[in-house]
This record gives C-alpha cells, sequence and structure tokens, in this order.
C-alpha cells in the first residue's frame, strides 16, 4: 500500500482509539475532580477542628485568667477593709478598679471567643456532611467509570493494537509528524482536498477550506507517497480514492469490462432470440403442411 494509504488507515484507527479514550478519559477526570474536593473538604476540615480547638483553649485561658483576676479583687477588697492610712486605701482602690475593668474586658473576649467556637462548630458540622455527600459522588463516578471501562476496555486495548500494527507500516518520520499533527489537531490529522473547480484549477483543504495550490493536487495525484501538509492548518493532505488518477483509470476500466460484458451478454440473448425464432418458423411450416395433406385426404 501507498503511504498515505496507510496513513490513513492510522488515521481511522486513532480517531476510533481517541474517541474511546476520550469517553474513559472524562470518567477519569470526572472522579480525579471528585477526589480533589473530597481532599480539599477534609483539609478544610481538619484546619477548622484545629482552629476549634485552639478557640477552646483561648477560651479556657480567658476563664483561668478572669478567675485569677477574681481571687485578686476578693484579696484587696480584704486589704482594703484592713488599711490604715489613706495612701494605702486608695492604692488598693486603683488596683481594684483596673482588675475591674480588665475582667469586663476579659468577659467580653471570652464571649466573642465562645460565639467563634460554635460558629467553627458549626462549619465543622457542614463540612462533615458535605463530606459525606461527596463520598457518595465520588463512589458514583467510581463506578461510571469502571462502567465505562467495563463497556470500551476491551475495544480500545484491540483497536490500540490495531493502531500499533498500522503504526508499523509507516517510516518513523512520517509516523513522527503524523503524532505532531494528531495532538495538534486533537485526532483530526487527515484533510482531504477538495476540487472546487477542476478546470480552472481551484482545489481547497477539506477542513479548513484555505486553497491548496495547484502543484500540491498535481504531486498527489502523481505521487501517494508525498506526505504535503495544508499551509493553514497543518493537517495531512490527501486525495480521495475516486479522484486519484490510477483509481479513475481502473474504475474506468471497470466500466468498461462491464460495458463490454453486457454487449456480450445481449448479443447472446439476440442471437438466442434469433435461433427461437427460426425454430418456431419451421414448427408452423410443418403445421401448415399437416393441415394440407390432411384436407386433401
Amino acid at each position: 500500500m501507498a503511504l498515505l494509504d496507510n496513513l490513513l488507515t492510522l488515521h481511522r484507527v486513532d480517531s476510533q482509539v481517541r474517541a474511546l479514550s476520550s469517553r474513559v478519559g472524562q470518567a477519569k477526570i470526572y472522579l480525579e475532580a471528585q477526589e480533589k474536593l473530597l481532599t480539599l473538604l477534609e483539609k478544610q476540615k481538619v484546619e477548622l477542628a484545629t482552629q476549634s480547638r485552639q478557640l477552646q483553649a483561648s477560651v479556657h485561658g480567658l476563664e483561668l485568667e478572669q478567675t485569677t483576676a477574681s481571687e485578686r479583687v476578693e484579696k484587696l477588697r480584704n486589704e482594703l477593709n484592713t488599711s490604715t492610712n489613706d495612701k494605702q486605701y486608695k492604692a488598693i482602690l486603683n488596683e481594684m478598679k483596673v482588675l475591674e475593668t480588665r475582667k469586663d474586658e476579659i468577659v467580653k473576649r471570652a464571649v466573642d471567643e465562645m460565639q467563634r467556637v460554635e460558629e467553627t462548630a458549626k462549619r465543622v458540622e457542614v463540612h462533615t456532611a458535605t463530606i459525606a455527600e461527596r463520598l457518595k459522588i465520588r463512589e458514583v463516578a467510581k463506578g461510571k467509570l469502571a462502567e465505562c471501562m467495563s463497556d470500551v476496555g476491551e475495544r480500545l486495548a484491540e483497536l490500540e493494537n490495531e493502531r500499533t500494527r498500522a503504526a508499523d507500516l509507516i517510516p518513523e518520520r512520517d509516523r513522527m509528524l503524523f503524532d505532531r499533527v494528531a495532538d495538534l489537531t486533537e485526532g483530526q490529522t487527515m484533510a482531504e482536498v477538495t476540487i472546487v473547480d477542476l478546470r480552472h484549477r481551484e482545489f481547497a483543504c477539506g477542513e479548513c477550506n484555505i486553497e491548496v495550490p495547484f502543484e500540491t493536487y498535481a504531486r498527489l495525484s502523481s505521487n501517494s507517497d508525498s506526505v504535503i501538509q495544508c499551509k493553514s492548518c497543518a493537517r495531512i493532505l490527501f486525495l480521495a480514492s475516486f479522484n486519484r488518477p490510477e483509481e479513475k483509470a481502473k474504475a474506468a476500466k471497470l466500466e468498461k469490462a462491464d460495458s463490454d460484458r453486457v454487449k456480450a451478454d445481449l448479443k447472446a440473448e439476440v442471437k438466442a432470440g434469433l435461433k427461437d425464432d427460426a425454430k418456431a418458423e419451421r414448427a408452423l411450416r410443418a403445421d401448415k403442411a399437416k393441415f394440407e395433406k390432411t384436407r386433401k385426404l
């Protein structure tokens, strides 16, 4: 087979492989997306749990600080009752005021921290519920991937083996070019040259509709081993079999053979018909002769 014919065979198989691989790939991408989302949710849940523990520790520290301040205030109150001079009384009273103010601030901070603890706990609950739902979705995604692999796995393996055999028939340089174009065009590697107007030598790429020079058409017509790319879309150009000169000549030869056979059959039928007519005429003459003989008697 010519190089372009081998490339077309590889293209057909490669397109089927890419179509089936795309179906499996989409199922894998969907599953991977669910896995990534689950990982992110788990990470956020761990961060929220850590934040909750830190807030609880902060609230506990504030409670201890509040208890310490209350005990100090109570001690100062006792000292205030036993103070002996005005200076000592004022000093104790000022310290008590500072501690009371500090206690109020501690209580306010503790309340705020407790509210944050409650909010964080709610967020942890929401994440836990979301993770449970996402686990179900991940199982569905796994089932879809397994179903897809079951449906197309065997056929995909067969096509990949067939593609390998088809690729082995192509020289390495042309095979590497094919692979590059296939990756660039997502498997739409080959493009048929469309004959717009043969008389005026107008041709176009069947994929991007950009004009193809007559020289390219002439080379493809005369040499099926010519690997020529479209200057616009980079696809490998080819002529449809019915547009190739050798195929046209072969088709014309077959058409002539069919025509000759039909003519021969018609001639044989006519000849057979003439023989049948002559035979019928002789039978008619014999019948007439018998009739005349009988009448004379």
